[in-house]
């Protein structure tokens, strides 16, 4: 009885721990979009491309989401799934406004 419930634990801690990498995605993608803007550490190596990170990371983060989701139908996977899937917008809308606004 002892080794299903460490064996349901691992699973627990396994789904979690892919939830927690989901989310880790779009936070710091968040942060580098933030320090984009804001400049409070200067990269400027990286000039433009932490607005551009996220159309190519948050795939991934999303189905690493899936995938914990799918395994322990948690709350954890399921914000990060929905976090990914609104930063993998955000160059999108980011760069029509820019053009609607701005021209060109």
């Amino acid at each position: 009885m002892n080794v299903h419930q460490n064996i349901g634990k691992k699973q627990i801690n396994k789904s979690n721990f892919l939830g927690v990498l989901s989310i880790f995605f779009p936070i710091v993608l968040g942060l580098l979009i933030l320090n984009f803007f804001t400049n409070i550490i200067p990269l400027d190596k990286l000039q433009g491309l932490p607005v551009l990170m996220p159309l190519f990371l948050c795939p991934f983060g999303a189905v690493i989401g899936l995938l914990g989701y799918k395994r322990n139908r948690d709350t954890l996977s399921l914000v990060g799934i929905i976090a990914n899937i609104i930063l993998f917008l955000f160059p999108v809308f980011y760069h029509i406004l820019g053009t609607i606004l701005m021209g060109v």
